[in-house]
């Protein structure tokens, strides 16, 4: 069988424009020092401790893309793009019920090391004196099949990431779809990622491709990381995101616009 009997994925429209590769990485940087300076809240409640803490993973997520990019890096810039999306996804449905939710992120932490000690050998005896120490925050978190079998669920939230991104609805939803779908098969080496590049003909050349592959996922960081700022202030915790917004406004009409490249 040859390639061209085979299905794949990654279509386009014919002869894509290029992004504005240099120009896009550049207002990254500006957007990642202008967070970076932003004056903050020192968290005095469990659900604003939360939230910062979850903030400051995202954006050192976002750092990690960007010494990634320059690189031309995009398969790994997908997998940590995926880490900074799960990430900001789960601090906003927290968002929407702090106090409760804030409280369960922390309790699931039980769960987690029950698992490590179940597959670390300790043995039933370990096992069980950890359960009966830790039952009241295990409840939350256990339940029973159809068959009637002790079953525990697999996340803070009782629920899967695809139920939180519906709950939020949009954009979330649309991105759990696409985005979460392709960068998910980064993350695990899949066929579909492997062979991507492959088959996208579609570019005029190799080095277009790379720098739109590279380019998009940049654009994805940015706005994931500047809805967080956004979701911070509204939280009272960024006390003035004013910077940020700026040069997320400059970005945005970078995007617009596109510059030619050569003249940077």
């Amino acid at each position: 069988m040859s390639l061209q009997e085979t299905l794949f994925i990654g279509a386009c429209k014919p002869n894509p424009e290029p992004f504005p590769l240099k120009a896009i990485l550049n207002h990254f940087t500006v957007i990642r020092d202008a967070i970076a300076g932003t004056k903050y809240l020192e968290p005095t409640t469990l659900e604003s401790y939360i939230a910062n803490i979850s903030f400051v993973y995202a954006l050192n997520t976002y750092k990690a893309i960007g010494l990634l990019l320059p690189e031309s890096f995009h398969e790994s810039g997908a997998v940590v793009l995926r880490q900074l999306w799960e990430v900001s996804l789960n601090l906003h449905w927290i968002g929407r019920d702090p106090v409760k939710r804030a409280q369960d992120f922390c309790n699931f932490t039980v769960m987690e090391y029950r698992k490590v000690i179940k597959k670390s050998g300790g043995g039933p005896a370990a096992l069980n004196s950890f359960d009966e120490a830790t039952a009241k925050f295990q409840k939350k978190f256990r339940y029973s099949d159809r068959r009637g079998k002790d079953r525990t669920h697999s996340s803070f939230a009782t629920t899967t990431t695809h139920d939180r991104a519906i709950d939020l609805g949009a954009p979330w939803e649309s991105e759990y779809e696409l985005v979460y779908h392709l960068t998910s098969m980064h993350a695990h080496g899949a066929p579909g990622a492997v062979l991507h590049g492959m088959f996208q003909q579609q570019y005029p050349n190799p080095e277009i491709r790379e720098q739109n592959s590279v380019s998009l996922i940049a654009i994805l960081a940015i706005n994931y990381i500047v809805r967080d700022v956004k979701l911070l202030t509204e939280m009272e915790i960024i006390l003035d995101p004013s910077r940020v917004l700026e040069a997320f406004e400059d970005f945005q009409t970078c995007i617009k616009e596109r510059p030619d490249e050569d003249s940077k």
